[in-house]
C-alpha cells in the first residue's frame, strides 16, 4: 500500500516539475475582512458577536474532503459524523443531529444550503468560511439558535485564471478538481468548476489511542475494532458549479450561482458490527440563487431569490439487486430582500424574508409496496420582517436589531401514519444587542444578547418508526423551543504577533424537546420545563516569528470550548443534555516562509459525550459485555436509562506543501497521524491514518 502511495507522489512530482508557476495565496489581516453574514457587510473589527474566519490559507493547509472535515479541523465546533457521507454540526451546547434540522444554520453565500448533511457540501471552490457563534435569529430566523456558518464561494475574476489539482492515497482515494474563471466582456464574468472524489477500498480503523481508556471505554469502542477494516465504506461524489457576474451599469449588477452535487451507490456500513445491515445510498443536491444588487455610495438594495433541492435514496442492502426502501425529497426556496443605508458612522439594514420548505418521505417493504414513512410529508412557510442598525462612536461599536417571524407549519394527512392534515402557526419576536468597546487600541471588551426559536420537526410531531426493538411516536402538541442567550468577552490583539480572546456564554432554554420514556410500549417526545447551558471559549494565536523576522511566519494557535453546564429540567430532575461534547478544541503550529514552503501540524480534541446505548436494543446485542454498572449514573440519569459516556480522543493531522514554481504546488497530507481509534457517533469508528499526495497547477 505505502509503495503505491509513494509511486503516486513521485508521479505527481514528475508531473508538476514540468509546469511553470503557481499563484500565491494572499494572506490578509483579519481585521480587514468584511463579514457578509451580517447582511450589511461590516468589517470584522466592528462586530460585537463572536466571529471566526477560516481563510483560504488555512483551507489549503489542512486535509479536507468536504465541509465536515474542514470545520472539525479548523474550528472548535461539535461534529457528528458517520461513514457513508453523513455529518452535522452543533455549537455552544446545541447538539448536532443528522436525522433532523439543526440548531446551527448553514448558508452558502448567505442563502440556505437546503440540507444538514455537511458531507454533501464539498470543500472545493470555497474562498473562506464565516462562523458566527451565538443566537442569530434576528437576521436569519429559526435554526440559528446556536449560530450561523456562512460559506463564501469563489467569485469570478476579470482576468482569465484557473487551476487543476489531483490527489491520491490510502483506501484507493483519488480526488481531482478543475476551476476556470475570467471575463468574457467588460461587464460579464464567469466561473466553472468540477470535482470528483472517489474511495475505491474500505478504510481501516485506527489501531491505538493516545489517551488511556478504562474498561467501559474499551468495551464501547470494541477491542476487536483496532486496526480492523470498516467494511462497506466505499464512495464517489461529483460536484459541478458555475457563477455568472453581470454589471449592467454603475449601479445595478447581478450574481447568478448554481451548484450540483451527485453521488450514486455510497456504501453505508450501518455500524462497525453491521447490526443494522450493509446498505448503500444515493444523494443529489442542487442549489441556485440570484443576487440582484443596486449599489450606490450610501445605499445597497439586494434582492435574492433562491431554490435548493436535496434528494436521498437509501437501499435495503448493498447488493446489485437492492431496492430503495426509503427516500427523502427536500425542497427549500424563497426570497430575501434587504436594503442598507449608511449615514456617516451609522448603518441600517431592513428587509423581508420569505422562506419555504417542502419535505416528502417514502418507505417501501419491497420494490413497489409502500409502508409507513419515518415522518409525514410536511411544509412550512416563514414570513419575516427585520431591521438592524450598527453605530460607531470613537472606541465604541454597537449593533441592535429586531425580527418578527410567523411560520405556518403544515402536516399532510397520511393513511400509513394515521395522522390527519394539520396546520399550526408559530410567531416569534427576536431582539438582539451587541457592543464592542476598545479600552486601549489593542484591548477590547465585547458582548452580545439575543433570543432565538426553533419550530419542532415533523417526525417529533407525527412520526412513527422502529429502531431495533423500540418504537417512536410523535407528539402533536409540542411547542416551539425558545432560548435567550448572552456572551461577554475580553480580546487582546497586537497585529499578527498576538491574539487572545476569552468569552463566557450563557443560554436559558424553554420548551426544549426531549425524549419521553414514560410509556413501556413506545418512546415519544415532550417539552422540558426549562434548561440552561453555559461555558467558556478561549482562543489564542501568536506569530512568534515576528519577534525575529518578517520573512516568514511561525504561528502557534489554540481554541477550546468548555461547557460548565448543559442540562434541562424534566419532571423536576435536571438532566445533562445527550449528544454534546463537554469540551472541544483545536491547537497546533503552522510555518510559512512566504515563498514556496508551508507546513501545519494540527490537533483536534474531542471531549467526552453522552449517548443512548442504542445497540442494546439490537438482536443480538453486539456488545453483550456492557453491564448495568457501566452506564452513566450522574447528571440526573439512572442505569436503567442506559446512557454511555464516550471517551475523549486526540486526533492529529499533518500537511506539508511546496511551490515548485509560483504556479505549481505539490504536497503530502496525513489525516489521523497517530492512527487514533475514535468515533464521532457511537459504533461508527472513523478512518485511521490516511496519507495523501497532492499536486496542483494554477494558470
Amino acid at each position: 500500500m505505502y509503495k503505491k502511495i509513494l509511486w503516486s507522489i513521485a508521479a505527481l512530482l514528475a508531473f508538476t516539475s514540468t509546469l511553470k508557476a503557481q499563484e500565491d495565496v494572499k494572506d490578509y489581516e483579519l481585521d480587514e475582512v468584511v463579514v457578509t453574514a451580517t447582511r450589511m457587510k461590516l468589517p470584522l473589527k466592528s462586530i460585537p458577536q463572536k466571529v471566526e474566519i477560516i481563510d483560504k490559507s488555512k483551507i489549503l493547509s489542512v486535509p479536507n474532503e468536504n465541509l465536515a472535515d474542514l470545520l472539525k479541523r479548523t474550528t472548535n465546533l461539535d461534529i457528528v459524523q458517520y461513514p457513508g457521507s453523513s455529518a452535522a454540526v452543533g455549537m455552544r451546547g446545541f447538539a448536532p443531529s443528522i436525522h433532523n434540522r439543526n440548531y446551527t444554520l448553514v448558508l452558502i453565500d448567505g442563502k440556505p444550503v437546503g440540507t444538514t448533511n455537511l458531507t454533501a457540501i464539498p470543500s472545493d471552490f470555497v474562498e473562506r468560511i464565516e462562523v458566527i457563534k451565538g443566537p442569530y435569529s434576528v437576521l436569519y430566523g429559526s435554526d440559528a439558535m446556536g449560530g450561523v456558518i456562512n460559506i463564501i464561494t469563489k467569485q469570478p475574476s476579470i482576468q482569465k485564471t484557473g487551476s487543476v489539482s489531483v490527489s491520491a492515497g490510502n483506501f484507493g482515494q483519488t480526488n481531482i478538481n478543475g476551476y476556470a474563471s475570467g471575463g468574457i466582456s467588460d461587464k460579464v464574468r464567469i466561473s466553472l468548476g468540477f470535482s470528483r472524489k472517489v474511495q475505491e477500498k474500505d478504510y481501516r480503523i485506527g489501531s491505538r489511542n493516545i489517551f488511556s481508556l478504562n474498561k467501559t471505554e474499551k468495551l464501547i469502542l470494541d477491542e476487536k475494532s483496532y486496526g480492523d477494516a470498516m467494511g462497506n465504506t466505499q464512495y464517489s461524489i461529483n460536484q459541478f458549479m458555475g457563477k455568472v457576474l453581470v454589471s449592467f451599469d454603475n449601479l445595478w449588477s447581478a450574481d447568478i450561482t448554481g451548484a450540483f452535487v451527485t453521488s450514486n451507490d455510497i456504501e453505508t456500513p450501518g455500524n462497525y458490527w453491521h447490526s443494522y445491515g450493509l446498505s448503500k445510498k444515493d444523494f443529489n443536491r442542487f442549489n441556485t440563487s440570484l443576487d440582484l444588487r443596486r449599489e450606490s455610495y450610501n445605499n445597497t438594495l439586494l434582492i435574492s431569490p433562491y431554490w435548493s433541492a436535496y434528494k436521498e435514496s437509501n437501499y435495503n442492502n448493498s447488493e446489485s439487486d437492492a431496492f430503495i426502501n426509503s427516500k427523502d425529497d427536500i425542497k427549500q426556496y424563497g426570497i430575501k430582500i434587504s436594503d442598507t443605508y449608511s449615514w456617516g458612522d451609522f448603518k441600517l439594514v431592513g428587509g423581508i424574508d420569505i422562506d419555504a420548505n417542502k419535505i416528502s418521505s417514502k418507505r417501501f417493504s419491497d420494490k413497489i409496496t409502500p409502508m409507513n414513512p419515518y415522518r409525514p410529508d410536511h411544509s412550512s412557510l416563514a414570513t419575516s420582517v427585520f431591521a438592524q442598525g450598527a453605530y460607531t462612536l470613537d472606541k465604541l461599536f454597537v449593533n441592535a436589531g429586531v425580527r418578527y417571524n410567523y411560520t405556518n407549519f403544515t402536516l399532510e394527512a397520511s393513511e400509513l401514519l394515521k395522522n390527519e392534515k394539520k396546520s399550526t402557526g408559530y410567531s416569534n419576536f427576536s431582539p438582539s444587542l451587541g457592543f464592542k468597546y476598545f479600552i486601549v487600541p489593542n484591548i477590547n471588551i465585547h458582548g452580545s444578547f439575543g433570543t432565538s426559536f426553533f419550530v419542532p420537526d415533523a417526525y417529533k410531531v407525527a412520526g412513527k418508526y422502529q429502531v431495533g426493538q423500540k418504537e417512536y411516536r410523535g407528539e402533536p402538541n409540542l411547542k416551539a423551543e425558545t432560548a435567550t442567550s448572552f456572551d461577554l468577552g475580553l480580546n487582546l490583539t497586537n497585529n499578527r504577533f498576538l491574539s487572545i480572546d476569552i468569552t463566557y456564554f450563557q443560554t436559558f432554554y424553554k420548551n426544549k424537546i426531549v425524549n419521553d420514556n414514560s410509556s413501556k410500549d413506545f418512546i415519544t417526545f415532550k417539552n422540558a420545563d426549562k434548561g440552561r447551558m453555559n461555558g467558556l471559549e478561549i482562543m489564542f494565536s501568536s506569530d512568534i516569528a515576528q519577534l525575529f523576522s518578517q520573512k516568514y511566519n511561525l504561528e502557534l494557535y489554540a481554541a477550546f470550548t468548555h461547557m460548565f453546564n448543559n442540562s434541562f429540567e424534566k419532571e423536576g430532575v435536571m438532566k445533562d443534555i445527550i449528544g454534546v461534547r463537554k469540551t472541544t478544541g483545536n491547537f497546533g503550529i503552522a510555518f510559512n516562509n512566504n515563498k514556496e514552503f508551508t507546513t501545519r501540524l494540527n490537533a483536534r480534541y474531542i471531549g467526552n459525550r453522552l449517548e443512548n446505548d442504542w445497540l442494546v436494543w439490537s438482536n443480538p446485542n453486539p456488545r453483550p459485555d456492557i453491564k448495568a454498572e457501566d452506564y452513566y449514573t450522574k447528571g440526573g440519569y439512572t442505569a436503567s436509562e442506559q446512557i454511555l459516556q464516550h471517551p475523549a480522543h486526540l486526533v492529529f493531522d499533518y500537511s506539508v506543501f511546496y511551490n515548485v514554481t509560483p504556479k505549481a504546488r505539490i504536497g503530502i497530507s496525513v489525516s489521523n497521524l497517530f492512527d487514533e481509534n475514535y468515533t464521532e457517533k457511537d459504533g461508527y469508528n472513523m478512518p485511521g491514518r490516511n496519507i495523501m499526495g497532492h499536486a496542483s497547477y494554477s494558470f
